[in-house]
């Protein structure tokens, strides 16, 4: 565990939203008027 690195939760959210983006052209992400928030910004 001492290999662990810690990440805000949303960071990490954002960043899987981008890996599945890449393997699946067909994932659409909706948020409204929270994209800072939950970082789902990288998407795009």
């Amino acid at each position: 565990m001492a290999d662990a690195v810690k990440t805000a939760t949303r960071d990490a959210y954002g960043k899987a939203l981008v890996e599945l983006g890449e393997k699946n052209d067909k994932i659409l992400v909706m948020d409204a008027d929270l994209s800072a928030a939950t970082k789902t910004g990288m998407f795009r």
